[in-house]
């Protein structure tokens, strides 16, 4: 009977990491989709919260990073990467305690009642 217990065990760890990974893949999602959303708020911002100004903005932007050197070019892409990097890094903090807490189907509160 114990050797029966065995081969059922293994398949759950499986079932868990794969959802655990899920989870963690959506949080990063989530996560890199905010600091995307952070970007764009910046640009809405410097337009004055209007659509013509936003792209107004971005083709400024735009014509501005081709016109420069290859050496600009890269300290913005490195000045770009620090940014996103230290945005990712206050975002994730701020939803780390949806990556930490472990959901449950037992845990839901449902107003259902389970009547047998």
């Amino acid at each position: 009977m114990i050797a029966l217990l065995a081969p059922r065990r293994r398949p759950m760890r499986l079932a868990d990491a794969c959802y655990h990974g899920l989870r963690f893949a959506g949080w990063l999602a989530v996560t890199l989709g905010c600091v995307a959303a952070l970007w764009l708020l910046f640009f809405v911002a410097l337009g004055n919260f209007s659509f013509g100004g936003t792209v107004l903005q971005l083709e400024n932007f735009a014509s501005r990073y081709v016109a420069a050197s290859a050496e600009r070019q890269d300290r913005f892409a490195h000045v770009f990467w620090l940014t996103s990097a230290g945005l990712f890094a206050a975002v994730g903090y701020f939803r780390r305690h949806s990556l930490l807490t472990r959901r449950t189907a037992g845990t839901s509160h449902s107003r259902e009642n389970y009547h047998g």
